[in-house]
């Protein structure tokens, strides 16, 4: 019923939600997470949120800091999961180049030990 409502306020004020762009999302998450900085804001407001948890709250105020604790968790969860992906998918395209350039290089190779023999053989 709520996103009911929601929906049609959004249409009233004429407000166009654009589609979420997941590569943009994953990028974004990607570069986050290594950062000190984004770390930091992690534990500063893990532990905010922890510390006006222990101050008393009504049930509902309770559940809203509950909530956004799992919020900033699944954030933090998210970016970490989304770049060692991304890094995992690096590493592995890093490998496969290198596994080309050998063979490029045991061919080449070949082809030179034949050219070689050629040579000898014409020569003989």
């Amino acid at each position: 019923m709520k996103l009911f409502i929601i929906r049609v306020l959004l249409r009233l004020l004429h407000i166009e939600l654009s589609p979420i762009d997941a590569k943009r999302v994953k990028m974004f998450l990607w570069t986050a997470y290594p950062q000190q900085g984004f770390q930091d804001y992690i534990k500063e407001r893990d532990m905010s949120i922890l510390q006006e948890m222990g101050n008393g709250l009504t049930r509902e105020d309770y559940l809203i800091k509950l909530g956004q604790r799992i919020e900033i968790g699944m954030l933090k969860s998210q970016s970490k999961v989304s770049f060692e992906r991304i890094e995992r998918e690096r590493q592995d395209k890093i490998e496969a180049m290198k596994i080309q350039a050998e063979k490029r290089a045991k061919e080449a190779k070949k082809e030179q030990l034949k050219k070689g023999e050629d040579t000898e053989n014409k020569t003989d």
